[in-house]
């Protein structure tokens, strides 16, 4: 059913409901709900509030009168934190302060917007108006495609409000690899083709949420045409869902949610089988993206994929078919499978704002802050974290730099796609030298030099060397 005929059944219903005495009314456009109480979440009036006639002529009409043909959203909304935070606001004794109501309630400033509680209480809290545009046009003539409100996964939506010293989670995404997509991958996907699906899932934020969240089928030519700098990378809309808590974050602080998408925290039973290493549905949020592609040892075109992430922590990696039972390495658990947030634990540390030296830190560029390995009690320092990481690194980066030089010369057995040997040339290479160069690259391409997995990944530099051994290298 399109939206067109999903509205106007909506409407219908409504009339229905009208006539047989509801309080709700239809003048010409969407059905009005009294404001003076029947909002929700924050949404409802008191005191000298305009009456559904003078709200319909307004520039922002609030929530109610959106909760009458999006209740669901609606609903999902006013258990966020969002449909309270003009209350946050009054809880730090800035209720009043301009500076923080116009992002704490809805078109503070501007014409019919939040003016005070006693006469636009409809527009207190943050609310669909905020993120979507004002909604007056929109409720006057609903079926007008031209006013209807905009939906967008630009991170600029967030970034209104969540920036600064004191939100700076816009900012320091921005400094991310998350905030663009890469940029060869950026043209293959303009160009069309198969790579719209393939590394679009997880480099384009705009395939992912109408592949993997809305079920589309993306067409391979969906993009051909755009400017590559047009492509919405990972945005906030891709790993948080705007409108609704989740119960997906493993440790939020009191009364947060973080609304994530998927489940923080995940402890899989590691695998061996292709089928399991490249099934997302065994990983954390981050693990969506962050898993094998399915690539084992005897594939002499490409390595593994560097998304293997999550597949190193648990201590995984596939093997071809028939040898699931004999695989490479064992698996080995990784002494960072405790930490309480698993990859958010390192990777987005967060710290509360205290000064304008010492401002919020939201973790949103996901670089490694060793502060979060002390805060946990892992470590007993930042300090003697980095230590650890900085030893760690340097060993297996030696040990790594040793086996590329056992290997020799890159056109002798490198990938295809590397510079190696043609086909004939690959089916020539020992399996010994073609296993070694599969953990080599499992190892280099996880990106931690061994700390997401540290034993797995000593493990795999042992089998190795013994590998390369046997054939006298």
């Amino acid at each position: 059913m399109n939206v067109r005929r999903q509205f106007v059944g909506r409407a219908r219903a409504a009339c229905v409901w009208a006539i047989l005495g509801s309080t709700m009314f239809l003048l010409g456009g969407c059905p009005l709900i009294p404001i003076g109480g029947g909002g929700g979440g924050g949404g409802g009036g008191e005191g000298g509030e305009p009456n559904n006639d003078e709200i319909r002529n307004k520039t922002f009409v609030g929530a109610a009168n959106c909760a009458l043909c999006h209740s669901g959203k609606h609903d999902e909304w006013a258990e966020t934190l969002h449909s309270k935070a003009l209350e946050a606001l009054e809880g730090v004794g800035q209720g009043s302060n301009p500076a923080c109501l116009v992002c704490h309630t809805v078109g503070f400033g501007q014409t019919d917007g939040f003016v005070d509680k006693t006469t636009t209480n409809y527009l207190a809290n943050v609310q669909c108006e905020n993120c979507h545009g004002a909604g007056g046009a929109h409720l006057r003539d609903p079926l007008n495609l031209a006013v209807r409100p905009v939906v967008s996964l630009s991170a600029d939506v967030c970034g209104a409000c969540h920036t600064d010293v004191h939100h700076p989670n816009f900012d320091q995404w921005s400094e991310s690899r998350h905030a663009r997509v890469t940029p060869d991958v950026a043209a293959q996907i303009v160009a069309g083709g198969t790579s719209v699906n393939n590394c679009g899932q997880c480099h384009s934020g705009e395939v992912f949420f109408r592949s993997r969240l809305n079920g589309e089928t993306v067409a391979d030519d969906a993009f051909v045409g755009k400017n590559p700098d047009e492509l919405i990378p990972v945005t906030c809309a891709i790993c948080h869902d705007p409108h609704a808590r989740t119960g997906n974050a493993a440790a939020p602080e009191t009364g947060r949610d973080f609304q994530l998408r998927f489940k923080e925290v995940a402890s899989p039973t590691p695998s061996n089988v292709v089928e399991d290493t490249t099934n997302p549905e065994r990983f954390n949020l981050c693990g969506q993206c962050h898993h094998d592609r399915g690539r084992t040892w005897d594939i002499s075109t490409r390595g593994p994929h560097h998304s293997i992430q999550s597949n190193v922590y648990v201590g995984e990696m596939p093997m071809p078919e028939g040898q699931t039972d004999t695989p490479l390495v064992l698996s080995r658990v990784s002494v960072h499978s405790f930490a309480p947030e698993q990859c958010a634990t390192c990777h987005m540390y967060r710290k509360d704002f205290e000064s304008a030296e010492a401002p919020t830190i939201s973790g949103h560029n996901f670089t490694v802050n060793t502060a979060g390995c002390a805060t946990t009690g892992c470590h007993p320092s930042a300090e003697a974290a980095a230590s650890a990481k900085a030893t760690l690194q340097g060993e297996v980066k030696s040990r790594l730099d040793a086996i590329a030089a056992r290997l020799g010369a890159p056109a002798t057995w490198e990938y295809t796609s590397g510079g190696g040997p043609d086909a004939a040339g690959q089916t020539a290479l020992s399996d010994q030298v073609r296993k070694a160069r599969f953990l080599y690259y499992y190892v280099t391409n996880d990106l931690s030099l061994g700390v997401h997995n540290p034993a797995y990944v000593h493990a795999m530099l042992d089998k190795a060397e013994e590998l390369l051994k046997e054939v006298g290298m």
